[in-house]
């Protein structure tokens, strides 16, 4: 028998891990803020739950937003490519978030199981208290901050109940705020961004995936050419990307 204790915490882990993925369409993928700056991540379709594929975000970093978007859209690559505005806007505010978040994230996710595996349930109310406590800092934060995630007063008033009733959901929250704010632009739109060494592992990823979807596709279909183009347009910034590369270390060099 698994006692009541363990029982709790494999609960607070699974609501937790439940913040932690995104399940996307084939064409859409998860831009999300890393230790090293910007990564693309893709869905991967050998797995599939009604449809959508799971992309799983660190938990480890409940701190750093996450944007969903789309991939093969030739005609939505910025020609600018940058961070938008309101993404900036969103990684802003989630920074101002980051240190309540993370409180919110050793208390409950770490602190209540912890003290519930090592003194019981009788005597962990300190920190289930405190757990609380920074569940409720948070939301008082965040009221100050929901402009700049777009909350009006009933979206805010949602998220602040279903944080306090359940705290595992408190600890993704900034997640689960930039994840409600989908992108326009392809994902392809960010991918200078990406730090130098991923960057063109990111292109080959996105170049993969319309092989991938093209052999699926039969000949002279409106789907196929617009992956066409669109893998076109990824060879182009691969090429971009190398050039500039070989600049820079050429530059360095002298």
């Amino acid at each position: 028998m698994i006692s009541s204790e363990v029982e709790i915490a494999l609960l607070i882990f699974a609501l937790y891990g439940s913040t932690c993925v995104v399940f996307a369409y084939a064409n859409e993928g998860v831009l999300q803020q890393t230790w090293r700056g910007i990564c693309v991540r893709l869905a991967d379709d050998r797995l599939r739950v009604a449809g959508r594929s799971p992309i799983w975000v660190n938990p480890f970093t409940p701190m750093w937003p996450a944007f969903r978007g789309q991939w093969g859209r030739a005609e939505a690559i910025a020609e600018a490519p940058r961070l938008t505005f309101r993404m900036r806007k969103t990684i802003a505010a989630s920074a101002k978030l980051a240190p309540y978040v993370f409180s919110v994230f050793v208390c409950v996710v770490l602190g209540i199981p912890v003290a519930l595996l090592i003194v019981g349930a009788e005597k962990s109310w300190p920190v289930v208290a405190l757990a609380y406590v920074s569940t409720l800092v948070l939301m008082v934060r965040l009221w100050f901050l929901r402009s700049s995630f777009s909350l009006d007063g009933r979206k805010f008033a949602l998220l602040a109940l279903e944080s306090v009733a359940c705290p595992p959901f408190a600890a993704g929250l900034v997640r689960r705020l930039s994840l409600m704010a989908p992108l326009t632009e392809d994902l392809a739109s960010f991918i200078d961004e990406i730090p130098t060494g991923a960057r063109k592992h990111t292109i080959e990823a996105l170049i993969a995936r319309c092989e991938e979807m093209e052999a699926f596709l039969t000949g002279d279909s409106i789907a196929l050419d617009r992956l066409s183009r669109y893998r076109n347009a990824l060879a182009a910034r691969t090429k971009d990307s190398t050039e500039n590369t070989v600049m820079a270390t050429s530059q360095n060099e002298s």
